[in-house]
């Protein structure tokens, strides 16, 4: 991250404010406190089904019904993950005129103008997103696609349909025979070692594979997200942030030809108690602020099933508080690090 360090002096304040106003070619450090956002990443994957060749001879020759009949593409969701960001909140602005002089600071402040520190030329490694948050789908095989059948020449020169199925349904038998046999040490020439072996293994089974989607079909997959952005502004409930489609994925929110997926958003926004008391006895207050970030709880749910359920800290739900003026007084320079996802002190150190 960018900054930019910048020698201001700080002033005295008396109280808390909401947000300062900046006057054009007023000479003052501007930042300003951070704004959370959600990124959401839906993971989904475009399933292909094709019918295999022999398919109307898979219970004749295979023994099952298990098949693929058409020609079809489908849609399932996989996977959510939540994560946050921080940009700076153009209402939130806070400034420190610099034409008091009464003694000099390092302001360290992000490439957006959010605070990062005090008296500190780099900032100390911290995560700047949330772990993301998943829900995990169970995985679905794929197979391969071939556009030359795995046939032998007998088997292309049969002379029909059912001759060629009932060819390939007796070279998947015999791919097995020979697997069994090589596992059992019933051939002639066994694989010099385990290596050749589990290579010989893999070969059997993979035209055993490619046989086998003759009769009952293939599944192409194709992994796909899609991301966007939310920014929480308040308490919200089934909020549709988008719709899914088996046929079609992700659609428009109002696609009525997808399932709805909600976010509900419970906002437990910061508050502080009472007012500050200016006294002879009350330490002077700072141009520096610091935030103290509220929570939000967040819920996403799709056809009745939760995809995600927790809470995490989020800025613009919390305070801005200014530091007290003794911290920068007294002869060792006071370092202090701010959090730049949501505002809130990280150390301070003297």
């Amino acid at each position: 991250m960018r900054k930019y360090l910048l020698s201001v002096l700080l002033v005295a304040f008396s109280g808390i404010t909401l947000a300062q106003v900046v006057h054009e070619n007023e000479t003052s450090v501007v930042y300003y406190m951070p704004k959370t956002e959600f990124i959401i990443t839906l993971s989904y994957d475009r399933v292909e089904h094709e019918p295999g060749v022999f398919y109307q001879y898979a219970q004749r020759y295979l023994g099952t019904t298990d098949i693929i009949l058409e020609k079809k593409v489908n849609y399932l969701l996989q996977d959510i993950q939540l994560t946050t960001q921080a940009v700076a909140d153009t209402t939130r602005v806070y400034k420190i005129p610099t034409h008091v002089a009464n003694g000099t600071c390092l302001v360290s402040l992000s490439h957006d103008g959010r605070l990062l520190g005090y008296n500190c030329s780099t900032q100390p490694a911290i995560n700047t997103t949330q772990p993301a948050i998943n829900s995990t789908q169970p995985a679905i095989n794929t197979t391969p696609h071939n556009a030359v059948l795995p046939l032998l020449e007998e088997q292309f020169m049969a002379g029909s349909v059912a001759k060629m199925a009932e060819g390939a349904a007796k070279q998947i038998y015999r791919i097995r025979e020979t697997r069994l046999n090589l596992l059992a040490g019933e051939v002639e020439h066994v694989p010099a070692d385990g290596e050749a072996m589990k290579l010989v293994l893999e070969e059997l089974e993979h035209q055993e594979q490619l046989l086998t989607e003759l009769f009952v079909g293939r599944k192409s997959i194709t992994h796909k997200t899609h991301t966007f952005s939310y920014v929480p502004t308040d308490n919200t409930e089934n909020e549709i942030i988008c719709r899914f489609s088996v046929h079609s994925g992700i659609v428009a929110t109002d696609d009525l030809s997808g399932e709805p997926i909600y976010l509900s958003v419970q906002a437990k926004k910061q508050e502080l108690g009472g007012s500050i008391e200016i006294s002879s006895k009350t330490p002077t207050l700072s141009q520096l602020y610091y935030n103290i970030p509220g929570e939000g709880k967040i819920h996403v749910t799709y056809k009745g099933k939760d995809l995600l359920n927790t809470s995490y800290p989020i800025a613009q739900w919390g305070v801005a508080v200014p530091m007290s003026r003794q911290l920068f007084i007294g002869k060792q320079p006071v370092t202090i690090h701010s959090n730049p996802e949501t505002g809130n002190i990280l150390s301070i150190q003297q």
